[in-house]
């Protein structure tokens, strides 16, 4: 019976592993093709390029011996999920472009995919246009759509991750962890009633267990994120009849792949560098 569920779980993590890297790979052939040109779209290549190669370097590391033995729980399941939501930072960089030429609309790739036209010398291609495009009037696209729903998904697999029935008992003290009131010199009262200690709703006289400053900073920063990611991170023009995709997006946006391939580097080599904390 152990047997069987080891086997199966080896052969889930196999699945997911492999399938993780076979998606990156070929989203990555993708935004070669439909996203770079061989005369022009040097950036594009550069972002797709240099992505490529750290997503490369981050997977040795994480099944490097050393990692391993200061890291057990490191190895190529989550290296795989890291460079697939990099290759995903990366089309999402690539999509706020300015120029069309080099950021063809999803829809057009998905149609040029399932129903190709016979471009002039029996080739497809899809008819680029050069410079921005405006958009007007238009509240949610399909980049946008699907940048919320990573989101949303990111969040709630956040939430879960971080929640457990111990963190749930302290919010409601039905569990044993409840908080003991260690007051007794102002108030006179005894730390045990009948024989039981005293539980206490709010035990955060003096302080809270959180910093309030950084607390309301994250959230902002979460509503700035959302915000953007329902506009597109557009940029209105001079008169306000559109708005259309500006390089600072683009930069915001693939400096949050560099930043979250750092994050994960240093969640493998921390242990190694500091030994005297506990990681576990």
């Amino acid at each position: 019976m152990w047997a069987f569920i080891l086997v199966s779980f080896f052969l889930a993590l196999l699945s997911v592993t492999s399938i993780s890297y076979i998606l990156s790979i070929v989203f990555v052939g993708l935004l070669y093709k439909h996203y770079t040109k061989p005369d022009g779209c040097t950036e594009n290549k550069f972002f797709i390029s240099i992505n490529l190669i750290l997503c490369i370097v981050v997977s040795l590391i994480s099944i490097h011996p050393k990692i391993q033995e200061h890291q057990p729980r490191s190895g190529l399941l989550q290296s795989s999920v890291i460079t697939l939501y990099t290759i995903y930072l990366t089309w999402s960089a690539m999509c706020n472009e300015p120029d069309r030429s080099c950021n063809p609309r999803l829809l057009s790739i998905i149609a040029h995919l399932t129903a190709p036209t016979l471009a002039p010398g029996n080739s497809t291609a899809l008819v680029p246009t050069s410079g921005p495009s405006p958009t007007r009037g238009q509240f949610l696209d399909t980049e946008n759509f699907i940048g919320l729903m990573v989101f949303v998904l990111c969040l709630l697999c956040s939430s879960i991750r971080t929640s457990n029935n111990s963190q749930v008992s302290k919010l409601t003290l039905s569990g044993s962890e409840s908080v003991i009131l260690r007051d007794t010199a102002t108030t006179g009262a005894s730390e045990e009633e009948d024989g039981q200690p005293r539980r206490a709703v709010d035990n955060e006289k003096e302080g809270v267990q959180y910093n309030y400053s950084f607390f309301h900073f994250m959230l902002c920063l979460a509503s700035l994120y959302i915000m953007m990611t329902l506009t597109r991170w557009y940029s209105p023009d001079a008169e306000f009849h559109s708005m259309t995709s500006k390089w600072p997006a683009v930069w915001v946006k693939i400096s949050s792949s560099w930043f979250c391939l750092l994050l994960y580097v240093w969640t493998l080599v921390a242990p190694l560098i500091l030994t005297s904390r506990d990681f576990s």
